[in-house]
């Protein structure tokens, strides 16, 4: 969960970040760029690109589906590994935003 406005300011800080606001609907859409993404990359292949859907409640964006896509086609992502791989970065923006 992060506010929607503080997610907002993140991605227009960082760039390569699209956020789609579209009334309770929210989508984010990026590829990976940090250190940590890249080294778990494979360097033959381009990192994939993740597509996260959430709502929007009383200001907060509450995340429920994670996609990657990747050279493959587009898979979802369980939630319980979801939430482990982007809880951190989403409490960080939450915290500094």
């Amino acid at each position: 969960m992060v506010s929607l406005d503080k997610l907002q300011r993140y991605c227009k800080a960082h760039g390569g970040y699209e956020l789609e606001d579209q009334g309770r609907n929210v989508t984010l859409t990026f590829v990976p760029s940090f250190p940590e993404a890249q080294e778990k990359g494979d360097p033959d292949h381009p990192p994939p690109r993740v597509i996260m859907y959430g709502e929007l409640e009383e200001g907060k964006v509450h995340f429920s589906r994670v996609e990657i896509e990747d050279e493959k086609g587009v898979r979802e992502k369980e939630m319980e590994e979801s939430r482990m791989t982007y809880q951190s970065w989403l409490e960080f923006i939450e915290d500094n935003y």
